[in-house]
């Protein structure tokens, strides 16, 4: 697996309000984060928000950056609330009630000997169930993905 990549809290400020973090800062001090893996260079975690059933969050561990998102309706500047407090959690080396963080088979990994039509069928499978994913998939196809 590849070396743990390091973030900081400054990092985390310069992509999100004060607001944002503040709360986030509260949700991570609650243990609102349910559950979270490393695949890699990739954390995946849930976290409980003001639904039922918790937010999903993926974050992109870059080198000394990171990209992510959430499946929380969030539509302001930065990232949200939830992103902060799975960021937090994975930054203060301590998964899930103070356990170990979860570790699973890098994606990359997992994708490397697909097929051309096993992919495919996972690539439909996915915008099936996300419909939101055609525009990716758009996007990828067009060249104008970020």
């Amino acid at each position: 697996m590849s070396a743990e990549p390091h973030i900081t809290q400054d990092q985390i400020l310069a992509k999100v309000t004060k607001s944002s973090f503040e709360r986030g800062d509260a949700y991570f001090a609650q243990g609102l984060v349910e559950w979270m893996v490393r695949r890699g260079n990739r954390l995946f975690a849930e976290v409980q928000g003001s639904e039922f059933k918790p937010y999903k969050v993926g974050v992109a561990l870059k080198g000394d950056d990171f990209t992510a998102a959430c499946s929380c309706p969030y539509d302001w500047e930065g990232y949200c609330k939830h992103i902060v407090a799975a960021l937090l959690t994975y930054m203060s080396g301590n998964g899930v009630n103070g356990g170990d963080i979860e570790t699973g088979t890098p994606i990359e990994d997992l994708l490397a000997d697909m097929s051309t039509d096993d992919l495919r069928t996972l690539a439909l499978l996915l915008v099936d169930s996300d419909p939101k994913l055609v525009e990716v998939v758009d996007e990828f196809c067009s060249g104008t993905q970020e």
